[in-house]
């Protein structure tokens, strides 16, 4: 039974359906209504339920939203874990990627990797003499392995390209090195280019 109290100023100044009324066991003033609600019921429980939901609703949606993924723009439903036997290989986490994003990176680097490990192997840039990839993460590396017949890194072809100095042609090899050449395979990595250079372009108008 709820007891309720309240004191004539109040009822003179607000009426009695005016938020004039404590009640017992509960803080502030409230309406007779109010005062005489039942917070136990069945009702009033299905509303706080209802709350907690909206706020554990709430919680994790702004957890999955700290999860979207930094290539697709994919929000998860739920938090995923990518488990291989009992090893955790990947998981979502704030600023990382989807499985798909992450399994294509990671599919991408050991292409990457490849690519560069196949470069360092060849002959270096005619140009500036560096790795025919060019430096490591650059913005013009060479991101696939280079064909065998490549002469220079994409930097220094953009720089040729920029001066217009057209395409690049090698030195024509000296009869000194021709007729060493019927001994013995000239140590030098651009050799055969040189030599169908040399067939292939005129001598007059040669950019070296």
């Amino acid at each position: 039974m709820p007891v309720v109290a309240t004191t004539l100023e109040l009822l003179a100044g607000h009426g009695p359906l005016g938020p004039v009324w404590w009640r017992y066991g509960r803080p502030g003033r409230h309406s007779l209504l109010e005062a005489l609600e039942d917070p136990d019921n069945r009702a009033a429980y299905e509303l706080r339920q209802a709350a907690r939901e909206d706020e554990r609703h709430k919680a994790h949606q702004e957890l999955m939203d700290s999860l979207v993924c930094a290539d697709c723009g994919d929000v998860p439903e739920e938090e995923s874990t990518w488990v291989y036997g009992r090893r955790v290989e990947w998981a979502r986490r704030p600023g990382g990627r989807c499985r798909p994003c992450h399994k294509d990176r990671e599919e991408r680097l050991e292409r990457l990797e490849a690519a560069r490990t196949a470069n360092a192997r060849l002959r270096p840039c005619w140009t500036c003499r560096g790795s025919i990839g060019g430096k490591a993460d650059s913005k013009l590396e060479l991101r696939e392995e280079a064909r065998p017949d490549r002469l220079e890194y994409p930097g220094c072809v953009q720089a040729c390209i920029a001066k217009d100095l057209g395409p690049l042609v090698l030195p024509v090899p000296t009869k000194r090195e021709l007729v060493a050449a019927l001994a013995s395979t000239p140590d030098d990595p651009w050799w055969e280019d040189r030599v169908l250079h040399a067939k292939l372009y005129p001598a007059r108008g040669r950019r070296v």
